[in-house]
């Protein structure tokens, strides 16, 4: 795929933004951790990250479709690189929350935007390469700006992180100002009461297409039993398996490098049947990789495991995104991306709470038993749900 200015833009700005986000939440996080505000702050905080983009799923999805997208861009940005700085400047839990859910209320409405574009910058049949590179883009870009975040926040504070923060903001702002792409041709129906605030449009045109509506509907509880399982695996690595810290670390960047190569390889599947087919098979590549972790008689075996689950997701995401944009009518790309990334964003909360419920009932072994057990469990409902739905008009036929 030929890198054109436009397609640089997206690709950089994609990973630009996920690396600031990240370097704000943990240099966020620190400073939470070193006020002494305990758990609870910790928790709030964290909480203002998600709640931005789990609330604005509607509006986001309808403004993305219905904008000039540079515009949008542009301000969406601005009040990304505004918050930060306030947030530079800003010293304690209610001031510190308040601008997290203004900073992440910019990133919610700007994500489904640079998400839609591509399409238009690269056409529908390089789609597939354009979103294995953003996802494995940002793969890279998420732990190297929490780490660059970290080594800051050490060495020159928070404030200088986020102060950072603001400039790669506005950095993001000023490319999605320089982006030649069409305004999108809004839908003929004007927006009114709750269509407006709930996802409607986007979960109108997911079901218009059977088959993806059944995928987006298994991402979902994948989503849930994969994330589930943060909250016990520092105490399966280090409590059961023995492994030393910087073990539990190495199990982290394998997982991690190994959804970059997965998301990578995702972009030589071009048709669109093999697509389904290989989102299908990754999930319960995934589920079983998880089982295999839990039943690890050694370190070893887990972190092949990691390696293992680490790719299928990427393939995973990489494949079930590029399926959504060459699907999905230019008009509701918007809506659909700002609908999957909003409950996705939910469903990693819930996945939390629930890990650490089952962590602390029943031991880290079982919370990866029971995850993998469930996504097993998803994707044969899946396999069985997208065969009924296979007509002439199914993406499967592809």
């Amino acid at each position: 795929m030929a890198t054109t200015p436009g397609v640089a833009v997206v690709l950089g700005a994609g990973a630009l933004s996920v690396a600031g986000d990240s370097a704000a939440m943990v240099a966020l996080v620190l400073r939470a951790h070193a006020d002494s505000g305990g758990a609870a702050s910790v928790a709030a905080l964290l909480l203002c990250f998600a709640l931005p983009v789990v609330a604005t799923t509607g509006a986001a999805g309808a403004l993305a479709d219905r904008s000039e997208p540079r515009r949008l861009l542009l301000a969406a940005g601005l009040v990304q690189a505004a918050a930060a700085a306030g947030l530079a400047v800003v010293d304690g839990l209610a001031a510190t929350c308040l601008l997290v859910l203004v900073m992440q209320t910019g990133f919610a409405v700007g994500q489904p935007v640079w998400g839609a574009v591509g399409p238009a910058l690269v056409g529908e049949e390089r789609v597939g390469r354009l979103v294995s590179l953003q996802h494995a883009l940002r793969g890279v870009a998420g732990p190297a700006g929490a780490g660059l975040g970290g080594v800051l926040v050490q060495s020159a504070g928070s404030g200088a992180v986020l102060a950072l923060d603001a400039v790669s903001f506005l950095t993001l702002a000023l490319a999605g100002a320089s982006l030649s792409v069409p305004r999108p041709d809004p839908p003929a129906r004007r927006l009114r009461g709750w269509d407006a605030v709930l996802p409607r449009a986007g979960v109108a045109a997911l079901r218009g297409h059977p088959v993806l509506w059944v995928l987006v509907l298994a991402l979902f509880p994948v989503v849930v039993a994969v994330e589930s399982v943060n909250a016990a695996e520092v105490f399966l690595v280090r409590d059961v398996l023995g492994a030393s810290a910087a073990a539990y670390g190495l199990a982290e960047a394998v997982h991690g490098g190994a959804a970059v190569v997965g998301a990578l390889a995702a972009g030589t599947v071009t048709r669109p049947g093999l697509r389904v087919r290989a989102v299908l098979a990754a999930v319960v590549v995934v589920a079983l990789a998880q089982v295999g972790q839990g039943l690890a008689p050694a370190y070893a075996a887990y972190l092949a495991g990691a390696a293992v689950s680490g790719a299928a997701l990427g393939v995973v995401n990489a494949l079930l995104f590029a399926l959504l944009l060459s699907e999905v009518g230019a008009a509701r790309r918007g809506s659909v991306v700002a609908f999957v990334s909003g409950v996705s964003r939910g469903c990693s909360v819930l996945a939390l709470t629930l890990g650490g419920v089952l962590t602390a009932l029943s031991g880290p072994r079982t919370a990866y038993l029971v995850a993998g057990s469930a996504g097993l469990l998803v994707a044969a409902a899946a396999v069985w749900r997208v065969h009924r739905s296979v007509d002439t008009r199914s993406t499967v036929r592809g």
